[in-house]
């Protein structure tokens, strides 16, 4: 049976490459951004962590489900990096369609204070080489490579 949600890293030359998987738009667009977090820093030392959180809320739109992947995983990064935070808990997707084929996302991300005994690895970037968006049978499917 193949996989219907979560991540798993794939084999990458120079990068971090992950396929997400998901039944829903939402819940593809949350297990992507989990993949993308858990890049970063260690997501069960954070969830266990008393430290303060910070919420984060997230609104972008696009013209294809590829480019609205892109956005919505690089303004997450980006929005990290100003507040200085490991962002790790995703609320509230919503990806939308519109009636002239446009894409919208809305979503709420919750993160903590940076620290080092919480790092991974430090993303730059999400790369549009290679980011893909597919639904095969009843599940979602995306490709994406980070660069580390």
């Amino acid at each position: 049976m193949p996989r219907i949600h979560g991540y798993r890293y794939v084999e990458h030359t120079a990068d971090v490459e992950f396929i997400a998987y998901g039944k829903t738009l939402n819940s593809l667009f949350k297990d992507a951004l989990l993949a993308l977090f858990d890049t970063a820093a260690d997501l069960r030392k954070i969830a266990k962590s008393k430290k303060p959180r910070t919420t984060i809320l997230i609104s972008d739109r696009a013209h294809t489900i590829e480019d609205l992947l892109w956005y919505v995983l690089q303004d997450a990064l980006s929005a990290a990096d100003s507040k200085g935070i490991f962002l790790y808990h995703v609320k509230n997707v919503r990806i939308l369609e519109d009636k002239n084929s446009e894409f919208g996302a809305k979503l709420k991300l919750i993160g903590v204070k940076e620290e080092p005994e919480l790092a991974r690895l430090s993303v730059k970037g999400v790369s549009k080489y290679n980011l893909k968006v597919g639904k095969k049978g009843n599940f979602y499917k995306a490709s994406v490579v980070l660069d580390v």
